[in-house]
């Protein structure tokens, strides 16, 4: 779920920041459009890790479990924002930036939300009809996880060991 709640999660995040048309999702159809005030959240890439990390936590009944990491999983998305003046789309950019998370909850996972960088290009450097645009590389560092149960106890035995001796006392009760 990690490729789809991010994606949801940008396309919002660029509404909220004063995108007017709707956000294209395609470079094919990104290409093609003839608009200056622009938005587009397009995916780049997805690369995994192997990882071993081990997290104990209980559940909402208060059983026990283990939840493993088993891969590491980033996915990077780029979003372009594009308009008449480097003002207009700086602004917007800037609205866009501030309103990112530290991160969000997928799958009851924290993800944590990391901007790499952006790109400014000039009409005459692009495809787009925009004067101006950036684009901006955000990437998701989720993982993909296995949860196992603790295995019941049936039975326990304690037995008391002497300080001095290290040997079983007989004497417990």
């Amino acid at each position: 779920m990690l490729y789809t709640e991010a994606k949801r999660y940008l396309l919002a995040k660029l509404k909220a920041a004063g995108l007017k048309s709707k956000p294209y999702t395609t470079q094919k159809s990104l290409e093609k459009s003839l608009e200056s005030h622009i938005g587009a959240v397009i995916f780049e890439r997805e690369s995994y890790a192997r990882n071993g990390s081990k997290k104990r936590f209980r559940d909402e009944e208060g059983a026990k479990h283990k939840r493993r990491r088993i891969f590491d999983r980033d996915v990077t998305f780029v979003v372009t924002i594009g308009d008449y003046t480097d003002e207009a789309v700086e602004s917007m950019l800037e609205q866009f930036v501030s309103s990112l998370d530290a991160g969000f909850l997928v799958d009851g996972n924290f993800v944590p939300v990391v901007v790499e960088g952006a790109d400014w290009v000039d009409k005459d450097d692009s495809i787009l009809k925009a004067q101006v645009a950036v684009q901006v590389s955000i990437t998701f560092r989720g993982g993909i996880y296995r949860d196992t149960d603790f295995g019941p106890l049936s039975r326990v035995e304690l037995t008391g060991l002497d300080k001095k001796t290290g040997k079983e006392n007989t004497d417990v009760d």
